[in-house]
């Protein structure tokens, strides 16, 4: 019998691979071992470029601490001594809320420490709900602490301003509220922003007081003179934004401004005041106060390229544009139109279409309309009785109309109804959103296309979409304030 010749290492791996076979992992040589071979080079011996971060120039580091959160930045300091002098020469955004301090007390005397400790310009200052002490003397020293704020040398080229204080009584918010300190007004030179909340504005302002470069401004909750607020408006010669809301103390408002392009209302002014745009030739967007929020009267005087207008209701007492008058919602005629209005937004209890089609009417070129449905209102539902002419149609609905947004859509029959005649008769419309709420399923959204008569539509080209109320994608953007 032939004897078998022992396998070799060369037979093995050849009948591995003709097998398909893995061939086994070669053995790792220890460092430096019997074996021999060179050792691998440990990872201290590899040429290291040492820390990149640090070796960037002082002025782009300072802009990245200045991105940061104002405790963050602040702790920069112990990374290495590198870095020790950079926070302190760094432009300064100082937020004072709770993340830089749970309590609204401590925050103050460490606003005071930053501010001193700080050698680099202060851009942004940022202090939400400043809390003062109730009792006397603690009160005259925190008050004469937020007093020297502005008055020290890190807020000299403040750029954005947002302070508002806490109530000194909640049971009477509107008297008891914390007088704005003067030496805000320092900074009037060199803000962009200014948000001011929750105060009592001086009774008296310089006559030489300015902002120059102030573009935004937005006052909450304060009181304010008539002669204060018209002072403080001619002095902002290129403001291009404005928020009123809940403004004491002022029976009429009056705003000229050749540079304002967007005025924002909310709850301004008392159940009989009253505002007056006397000459605002670059304002394109004005966001009506909400429903419930006082019996307002709006004039508009002169507002050449107004384009945005929101929201409509019932609840303003009474609005004139031009030589257009709304008394509650209802034109005191058609004879006068507002060609430049391309968004229109309109709140009602319930979906009113006698009042939209009386509505659009008068606004001929509109683009894009927002119906609003808020159902606290507590009006009286009525059923829609009104007969569309075809032959007297809506212009807006003939060649201009493209996108319609319905902010609350239940599907009942009477919403249908108000969306069919949309569908039917707006003959370039683009888009139609329908915000619906969750207990409308699947199989009740199929039904809608049949009730809506989508086969029949003036426009071909409209696509419907069902989307979640709460949806960011229904969300009225250009009627928005911050």
């Amino acid at each position: 019998m032939k004897q078998k010749k022992p396998a070799t290492a060369a037979t093995t791996s050849t009948r591995r691979k003709a097998a398909g076979a893995a061939a086994p992992a070669p053995k790792r040589r220890a460092f430096g071992g019997a074996g021999g071979g060179r050792p691998r080079k440990r990872a201290r011996d590899l040429p290291s470029h040492g820390d990149l971060i640090s070796n960037l120039p002082d002025a782009i580091l300072g802009t990245i601490i200045s991105l940061l959160p104002t405790k963050d930045g602040a702790r920069t300091q112990a990374i290495a001594r590198r870095w020790r002098p950079l926070w302190r020469t760094a432009p300064l955004n100082l937020v004072a809320d709770y993340y830089l301090c749970a309590s609204k007390f401590k925050r103050l005397p460490l606003v005071s420490k930053i501010l001193s400790d700080h050698h680099g310009p202060a851009l942004r200052f940022r202090f939400p709900f400043i809390r003062l002490h109730k009792a006397k003397k603690r009160y005259a020293e925190d008050a004469a602490q937020v007093e020297t704020w502005f008055r020290s040398r890190a807020l000299a080229n403040l750029q954005v301003l947002h302070i508002s204080f806490e109530p000194l009584d909640y049971t009477h918010a509107a008297e008891k509220r914390f007088p704005l300190p003067p030496s805000v007004l320092l900074c009037a030179s060199t803000v962009v922003l200014v948000g001011i909340s929750f105060c009592d504005f001086p009774k008296q302002i310089p006559p030489s007081l300015s902002f120059p470069l102030l573009k935004e401004l937005y006052l909450r909750c304060v009181s304010i003179s008539e002669d204060v607020f018209h002072g403080v408006l001619s002095s902002c010669p290129v403001l291009e934004s404005l928020y009123l809301q809940s403004t004491g103390d002022v029976g009429c408002f009056r705003i000229t401004s050749p540079t304002l392009r967007s005025l924002g209302l909310c709850k301004c002014f008392s159940i009989q005041g009253e505002l007056i745009i006397e000459d605002a030739p670059c304002l394109e967007r004005l966001i009506l106060p909400q429903p419930g929020e006082g019996g307002d009267t709006i004039r508009v005087i002169r507002a050449p390229k107004l384009q945005i207008l929101g929201r409509l209701s019932r609840r303003i007492s009474q609005l004139e544009i031009a030589n257009l008058v709304f008394k509650s919602l209802t034109p005191a005629t058609f004879n006068n139109t507002i060609s430049s209005v391309k968004i229109l937004a309109l709140e009602f209890s319930f979906p009113d279409l006698d009042a939209v089609i009386d509505v659009l009417r008068c606004f001929p070129c509109l683009e894009k309309l927002y119906v609003m449905c808020m159902e606290f209102l507590n009006i009286p539902m009525k059923k829609n009785a009104h007969q569309y002419n075809r032959l007297d149609p809506v212009k807006c609905l003939e060649t201009h109309l493209k996108e319609l947004v319905f902010d609350v859509y239940e599907g009942d029959e009477q919403a249908v109804h108000f969306a069919k005649f949309f569908i039917l008769n707006a003959k370039v419309l683009k888009q139609i959103k329908f915000g619906v709420s969750e207990k409308i399923g699947k199989e009740c959204m199929a039904d809608q296309y049949k009730l809506l008569e989508v086969g029949n539509m003036a426009s071909p080209d409209a696509q419907l979409e069902f989307i979640h109320s709460g949806d960011n994608s229904l969300d009225a953007h250009e009627l928005q304030i911050p």
